[in-house]
């Protein structure tokens, strides 16, 4: 361990795909993964509930690169080199078959993210990787063409290269890289994350879903389409979790306090929502609006509704007047709800901000320092969830190791 040829920061999924490659590529390599915990790759085993959503079956680039709210231009050619069909293929290659799913998510056949880890382990192990555990960097030093590294314990460490791969940044961890390195970083915000909604009569609703919902913040023009789900919180599921990742440095200067809208299904046209409506009522007009639901919505879920827009529920549907149908009209197409703070998505925690991209070469070493690159989480990128953001990690950490081969 006294002198590697590269030595990793970061015992994640980019530090670890990257070793690996390294050693794919060129097995005579000394390569070693510091890891600052006692276990590596912890958020791949738990990711995705557990089975690791590996990638997005999005194969073109162009498509692919809209899935990023920050970073789509630096990723274009580590995409174009290294993509979903070659992530695809890598992992098959050594044994671990992917599946796509109806949401076009990808997963291990196995549905254990167990399969990932022991997958990137045993590659790392078989060829001659090490990996030091409970060891950090405390601190590096360039000279005579080489880094001299000081560990958490204070042994003394020599390597021609490093990559650093220390996951989502943290404002300790962006004020190191910055003392240790005068590594410039963009600020740190969290995205991808739920809606804390303070409304007791919805959080009754908990569970309750809709397939074709939309999430819009006033005063922004962009909405999100997908599902909506509501929770004992507020409000979950891929519209707003896509939501808060483009709109992460917008909320976050609103400290999580702005007005949503909601749509609950999928036609936004206010004319049409309101001449489908009608033609239910019609057909409904004897009936109390509270047991017909419209728009094959939950029948809960359409009595809130009704009660959000002021409507009596014993009411008979025939008798409804103009501005009642309007006002649920409204409601349908555009509740109007109070945020009042956000909730982490399970483990599924991303960083808005980190390294700045303007410091990087095309391969992730930086500019004032060849010899050092910076790959994964701790960059300036983060992708909707769905298997962007580990896309990314794969793309970035191979970019990485063959700018070290290249240059070796």
């Amino acid at each position: 361990m006294s002198q590697m040829d590269v030595v990793i920061i970061g015992g994640g999924a980019s530090g670890f795909f990257c070793a690996c490659e390294l050693l794919i590529q060129n097995k005579n390599l000394k390569v070693a993964i510091w890891e600052k915990t006692s276990k590596t790759l912890g958020k791949v085993r738990i990711s995705g509930g557990g089975r690791c959503n590996v990638t997005h079956d999005a194969r073109e680039v162009r498509k692919l690169l809209r899935k990023y709210p920050r970073g789509s231009k630096y990723l274009r050619a580590k995409f174009n080199n290294f993509g979903v069909q070659q992530t695809i293929d890598w992992f098959e290659n050594r044994g671990v078959k992917l599946k796509t799913e109806t949401d076009f998510r990808m997963f291990p056949i196995t549905d254990s993210s167990e399969t990932v880890a022991k997958c990137l382990e045993n590659t790392f192990y078989h060829l001659g990787g090490i990996t030091a555990f409970n060891r950090s960097l405390e601190s590096a030093r360039f000279s005579n063409d080489e880094w001299h590294l000081v560990s958490n314990s204070g042994e003394e460490f020599i390597a021609r290269y490093i990559v650093l791969a220390i996951g989502g940044l943290t404002q300790p961890k962006a004020n190191w890289l910055n003392s240790q390195f005068s590594m410039k970083t963009t600020p740190l915000v969290p995205s991808i994350f739920t809606l804390n909604i303070k409304d007791s009569d919805l959080h009754e609703l908990s569970g309750l879903s809709v397939s074709e919902g939309r999430i819009k913040y006033e005063g922004f023009k962009q909405d999100y389409e997908g599902p909506v789900l509501i929770t004992h919180w507020g409000l979950s599921g891929p519209a707003v979790l896509a939501s808060s990742a483009w709109h992460a440095v917008d909320m976050y200067h609103l400290n999580y306090h702005t007005i949503v809208q909601v749509g609950w299904i999928a036609e936004r046209n206010e004319d049409k929502v309101r001449e489908e409506l009608n033609v239910h009522l019609e057909l409904n007009k004897f009936k109390k609006v509270g047991n017909s639901a419209a728009f094959d919505l939950p029948k809960r879920l359409w009595n809130w509704i009704l009660s959000n827009a002021g409507i009596d529920l014993e009411k008979i549907g025939g008798d409804l007047k103009k501005d009642e149908r309007n006002r649920l009209v409204e409601n349908i197409i555009r509740t109007k709800l109070q945020v009042s703070g956000r909730t982490t998505y399970k483990e599924e925690f991303v960083t808005a901000g980190g390294v700045d991209l303007e410091e990087l070469n095309p391969d992730g070493s930086f500019k004032k320092q060849p010899k050092l690159f910076a790959i994964g989480e701790m960059l300036d990128i983060d992708g909707i969830t769905g298997g962007f953001n580990f896309q990314a990690a794969w793309s970035t950490a191979f970019s990485a190791a063959h700018g070290i081969l290249k240059s070796y």
